[in-house]
């Protein structure tokens, strides 16, 4: 018997990685829009939504690379699960349990905003619980990697805007 399945398509939404059970278990819950090779009668492509879970190393990928409208190629199997709704009744469900992802592209920041988001959103993530010393050495790593990216940025467009280490909360 085989059970193997391989996707390819765009996520639909920001991964959010949750952590369940006594050891801290990473599991993510996302869904990939997937085309099919026709348009409907209006001429707008089709597309199938997957559901897909990850866990562990899978989950945290998902959480620390991928994008929402990120392509993304997906191998796993395909798993049904049942659970009773607050209305008591019965919903099924079949999704693909993930055993690897591959990201098939690099999205890059195309606005200061965006640059700063993401700036902002290591930030988040590294800074927790390093000593006074080992955040400075981390704003300047940061400030090295997304600075010049804004300062790109500005030398394409003729505004000028504050400079961005004045507006992140660090």
């Amino acid at each position: 018997m085989l059970n193997n399945v391989s996707i390819v398509g765009r996520i639909t939404k920001d991964p959010e990685v949750r952590t369940i059970g006594s050891e801290g278990t990473a599991v993510c819950n996302f869904t990939v829009a997937v085309n099919r090779p026709f348009k409907d009668e209006n001429g707008d492509q089709v597309a199938d939504f997957i559901q897909c879970q990850a866990w562990k190393k899978q989950a945290e990928f998902m959480g620390n690379y991928i994008v929402k409208g990120q392509l993304i190629a997906i191998t796993g199997s395909i798993h049904t699960r049942t659970y009773e709704k607050a209305d008591q009744t019965t919903a099924y469900v079949t999704e693909i349990n993930v055993d690897q992802i591959q990201s098939l592209e690099r999205r890059e920041p195309q606005t200061e905003e965006q640059i700063k988001e993401e700036w902002t959103k290591e930030w988040n993530k590294r800074s927790v619980g390093l000593t006074k010393s080992s955040l400075a050495s981390l704003k300047k790593d940061l400030t090295e990697k997304y600075q010049p990216k804004i300062d790109a940025l500005k030398s394409k467009s003729a505004e000028t805007k504050p400079a961005v280490a004045e507006e992140l909360p660090f």
